[in-house]
């Protein structure tokens, strides 16, 4: 109940903030429902079902100098409503022409019987465009530092700095490479204690824990036809120094996957595509399908649901499928309103050589989302 009334505040607070405008500021508001059916939505060996409901509010403040936003999201499980959460964020920024600064809080809250999830994240972000060569660059750097409430050895601060460009063809042929680098340190780290007997079983030093990572994305889009579009992503991660922390959480949670799947204490690479088709009256179809492979340096493996063995790394082989489809309606003669409709599918089936990581789920989702509705300042 304190956390509720905590959140009340907080939105009554900034609404009056956000209504102490100048006349010319303006208004970004969106409304959306998310309604889904998860077959597995912990990823586990034993999985059980569940209905989830998400609603989520977002609402943005433009000024002269620099935009504020809040956004929110509450989930509710219909069978695991212990479970249910809060996650909210307030962030600003200021943006030119050829860059955006910026910084933003925010905040996964959990009933009590799920409150070890409970996390604070802190983050500020510069990106910047510019010309070399008769290209035009994207570059940026960031910095996160996420507080875990009841697990202080999970506390972490990342660096990470990008460079992404594109260029296009005549023929409809687009290409375009990213290249991230992300450095990631435990703040408060000592051991990880095994869920399953409670003793030690790996005792890392700071140089084995602190990891730093080389990512590379690329992407090839292609106009098939006026209406149809197809692309091929592939990425890459090596570790270059360090081993991460390898925490092999398998007691895992609906919707954040840091302690869960670590995208930084691991390497390998994905492959996948997208086919887009447009039909008539802007009816948008997507079907994709991703291939990974995951190699987790610093976690062992589970051969069954007590015997561990960190002599052998971790190895996942995923396979992701999906398919949306997704119409827009717009509302009055200058389109600043709309709503959009969405059915999801998504299938992901886990092989792995650690027990607790053979898993499949699949999803179903429908999603409205009311955006944005754009008002001026009276």
């Amino acid at each position: 109940m304190k956390n509720i009334t905590k959140i009340l505040y907080l939105v009554l607070l900034l609404t009056q903030i956000f209504f102490l405008e100048e006349n010319h500021a303006q208004w970004n508001f969106s409304l959306s429902t998310n309604q889904e059916f998860n077959s597995n939505p912990f990823r586990s060996v034993t999985p059980s079902s569940d209905f989830i409901s998400t609603y989520e509010l977002g609402i943005e403040k433009e000024f002269d100098a620099f935009n504020i936003l809040y956004y929110g999201s509450y989930n509710g499980f219909k069978t695991l409503s212990d479970i249910n959460y809060y996650w909210h964020q307030f962030g600003i920024y200021s943006a030119t022409e050829n860059k955006i600064i910026g910084a933003y809080i925010e905040q996964r809250i959990n009933k009590e019987e799920n409150n070890y999830f409970d996390y604070q994240n802190y983050s500020a972000y510069i990106k910047n465009s510019f010309s070399f060569l008769n290209q035009k660059w994207n570059s940026g750097i960031s910095f996160n530092y996420m507080n875990y409430a009841n697990l202080s050895d999970f506390n972490n601060w990342i660096i990470s700095a990008s460079l992404n460009t594109s260029k296009s063809f005549n023929t409809k042929t687009t290409l375009i490479g990213a290249f991230t680098l992300n450095y990631k340190g435990f703040q408060d780290f000592s051991s990880y204690l095994d869920s399953t007997n409670g003793s030690a079983i790996t005792n890392y030093n700071s140089e084995d824990v602190n990891v730093l990572q080389v990512e590379f994305n690329g992407r090839i889009a292609q106009s098939l036809f006026e209406s149809t579009g197809l692309a091929f992503n592939f990425n890459a991660k090596k570790i270059i120094s360090g081993s991460g922390f390898g925490a092999s959480l398998f007691e895992s949670t609906y919707g954040d996957m840091e302690l869960y799947d670590d995208p930084i204490s691991q390497e390998g690479f994905s492959l996948g595509g997208m086919l887009t088709q447009v039909f008539a009256n802007q009816i948008i179809f997507k079907l994709r399908y991703f291939y990974y492979y995951k190699s987790y340096p610093s976690q062992g493996i589970y051969h069954s649901e007590t015997e561990y063995d960190e002599s052998v790394a971790r190895l996942d082989f995923q396979n992701q499928f999906s398919s949306s489809i997704t119409k827009t309606f717009y509302f009055g003669e200058s389109s600043e309103t709309a709503l959009d409709l969405s059915l999801n599918i998504y299938l992901i089936n886990n092989n792995s050589n650690s027990y607790y990581y053979n898993v499949s789920s699949a999803k179903t989702a429908i999603k409205n989302r009311r955006k944005p509705i754009l008002a001026k300042a009276l």
